[in-house]
C-alpha cells in the first residue's frame, strides 16, 4: 500500500499544477500560526540603582597648607683667606674637616716677625712726625712774634725818616745821613715783606706736617692690624667644612690666589632652606592671607612685619619619614619666580638643629639634605572632603532625589589626604552635602543611586580633623 502511495505522490508532483498547489499551501499555514499566536504585552523596565557610598561634607577650624621642597643650606659660610702673607706657624691639632669649634677659637698663627718690624718702623716715624709738628707751630708762633716786631721797627724808621727829610731843609741833617736812613728804612720794608711770605707759606706746610701725621698714624695702625691678621680665630661656633693649608705653609695675602685659602666652615645656630612651591597652588594658598598685611601707608615696609602679619608656621620634614619633623620660621619671600620649574621660592630657618639633635630620631640638618617643607597659614573654617574624592576636579554627589550630581570645583587646595574649600569663596559645596567615596563607573549626572552612610572613611576624618584642629588652635594662639 505505501508502495502505490508514494508512486501516485510522485505521478501528482510531476504534474504542472502541484508547484503552485503547494505555494498556496505553505501561505495558508503561515497564516494560521500567525493568526494562532498570542497578543504581546510590553511591561515597562525597572529602573537601575546603583548603591553608592558617601560622606557628609563638615566644617572644621584648619589651618590651610602647602608643601614644597628644598636643599639645606647654612646661613652663613665662611672661606677664610690670609688677609697678611707669611709663614704658619701654628695650626690646631683639631683643624679637620667636619671638626666643630666654638666661637673666637685659635685656628692658626702666622709668623708676625716682619709685621712687628714694621710696627716699631711706624711708631718712629709717628714719632719724627709729631716732632716736626711741633716745630712747625712754634715757627708759626715765632714769625707772628718777629712780623710784630719788624712792622714797629718799620713805624721806627719811617718817623726818623719823615724827620730826616724836615731838617735837611734847614741844613742840620747832612744828605749822606738821610740816604744812609733811608736804605735803613728799605732794609726793615724788606725784612717786613719776608716775614709777611713766611706767615702766608707757613700754615700750607703746617698742612702738609699734619698730613704726614695721618700718614704716620695709619701706617701704625695698619702694622697693628697685620699684627692682629696674624692670628685666625674661629669667628662663630661653626664647622669646618675644608682645610687648605698646613703647618710652615706659606701663605699670599687675600686675592684670588688659592695660595691664600686657609679653610671653609659654616655656622651652626642656623640654617637657611629655599623652598619651592608650585606656583598653582601657591596662588590659591595665598588667598588665606590677611589683605591687612599689605594695605598700609608704607612706600617700602619690612619683610618682617609682613611676614608676622601672616601668621605663617612652618615644619621641615624628611620625605623618607624616618624622622620627627624641626619646627621652622619664614625669614624672607625668594626674590624672583624660577623660571623652569614655574615654583615660588621661600626662605625658611631651622635655628639649632646641633643642639636639639635626638640620636636615630632627629639628625641635625646637614649641607645638602633635601627636605620637605610644610607651610600652613592662620587656622579658619574650612569643609573638608577626602582627596581620593576628586575625579579630575569633579566631586560626585547626592542629591535630596536620591540622584547622582556631578559638580566642578575649580579652586582647589589640599591638605595632605583631605580636600579643603572655602565656603566663603564656593557656593558649589555646602555643609552637610553627600559627597560620593565609592567608584562609580558610569557616572551618569541623575542617574538614580542608593546612598550608604561610608562609617570607616567618617571615622577615621574625624579622628585625623579632632587631633589636626587641636594642633592647629595651639599654633593659631602662639601667632
Amino acid at each position: 500500500m505505501p508502495i502505490l502511495v508514494q508512486k501516485k505522490t510522485k505521478a501528482l508532483l510531476a504534474t504542472k499544477f502541484a508547484l503552485p498547489i503547494i505555494a498556496v499551501l505553505g501561505l495558508f499555514i503561515m497564516i494560521l500560526i500567525v493568526k494562532l499566536q498570542p497578543n504581546m504585552q510590553h511591561e515597562p523596565a525597572a529602573s537601575l540603582i546603583t548603591a553608592v557610598n558617601y560622606v557628609e561634607v563638615q566644617s572644621h577650624v584648619i589651618a590651610p597648607e602647602i608643601v614644597g621642597f628644598g636643599v639645606v643650606k647654612p646661613d652663613v659660610s665662611l672661606q677664610a683667606k690670609a688677609e697678611v702673607s707669611g709663614r704658619i706657624t701654628y695650626i690646631h691639632p683639631k683643624l679637620k674637616k667636619g671638626e666643630i669649634f666654638e666661637k673666637d677659637t685659635l685656628l692658626l698663627t702666622i709668623d708676625d716677625k716682619d709685621y712687628l718690624l714694621q710696627l716699631k718702623q711706624a711708631q718712629a716715624d709717628l714719632l719724627v712726625n709729631k716732632a716736626n709738628l711741633q716745630e712747625m707751630t712754634l715757627t708759626i708762633e715765632n714769625n707772628k712774634l718777629e712780623l710784630d716786631l719788624a712792622l714797629e721797627k718799620l713805624s721806627v724808621r719811617e718817623t726818623e725818616y719823615a724827620r730826616m727829610l724836615k731838617l735837611i731843609k734847614t741844613g742840620v741833617v747832612s744828605k749822606s745821613s738821610l740816604n744812609s736812613e733811608k736804605q735803613n728804612l728799605l732794609k726793615q720794608k724788606q725784612e717786613v715783606q719776608q716775614l709777611k711770605n713766611k706767615k702766608t707759606t707757613l700754615p700750607s706746610t703746617l698742612e702738609v706736617m699734619k698730613a704726614q701725621l695721618d700718614i704716620s698714624k695709619a701706617k701704625l695702625e695698619k702694622s697693628q692690624r697685620d699684627i692682629v691678621r696674624t692670628k685666625i680665630f674661629m669667628p662663630f661656633e661653626g664647622r669646618i667644612s675644608e682645610v687648605y693649608t698646613e703647618l710652615n705653609q706659606y701663605v699670599s695675602a687675600g686675592g684670588l690666589s688659592s695660595s691664600g685659602l686657609l679653610f671653609d666652615a659654616f655656622s651652626l645656630n642656623k640654617v637657611i632652606i629655599n623652598a619651592q612651591f608650585p606656583l598653582d597652588q601657591f596662588r590659591l594658598f595665598a588667598q588665606n592671607f590677611n589683605s591687612q598685611a599689605f594695605a598700609n601707608n608704607e612706600s617700602s615696609p619690612s619683610m618682617k612685619k609682613v611676614l608676622q602679619s601672616l601668621g605663617l608656621s612652618v615644619m621641615v620634614e624628611d620625605p623618607s619619614g624616618y624622622f620627627k619633623p624641626w619646627s621652622a620660621k619664614v625669614e624672607r619671600f625668594s626674590n624672583n619666580l624660577d623660571a623652569k620649574s614655574r615654583t615660588v621660592g621661600i626662605m625658611v630657618s631651622v635655628t639649632d638643629s646641633y643642639k636639639n639633635v635626638l640620636p636615630g630620631t632627629r639628625p641635625p640638618l646637614l649641607e645638602g639634605m633635601y627636605m620637605k617643607i610644610v607651610l600652613a597659614a592662620k587656622p579658619k573654617e574650612m569643609l573638608t572632603i577626602p582627596r581620593f574624592a576628586l575625579h579630575n576636579d569633579e566631586i560626585f554627589t547626592v542629591n535630596e532625589q536620591k540622584k547622582l550630581t556631578r559638580i566642578s570645583l575649580g579652586k582647589l587646595q589640599y591638605h595632605g589626604d583631605l580636600l579643603l574649600i572655602d565656603p566663603k569663596t564656593s557656593s558649589a559645596i555646602k555643609l552637610q552635602d553627600k559627597v560620593i567615596t565609592s567608584d562609580v563607573f558610569p557616572a551618569v549626572e541623575g542617574m538614580l543611586v542608593s546612598p550608604i552612610l561610608d562609617k570607616n572613611v567618617t571615622n577615621t576624618m574625624a579622628l585625623w580633623l579632632k587631633n589636626k584642629s587641636r594642633t592647629d588652635s595651639k599654633v593659631g594662639a602662639n601667632l
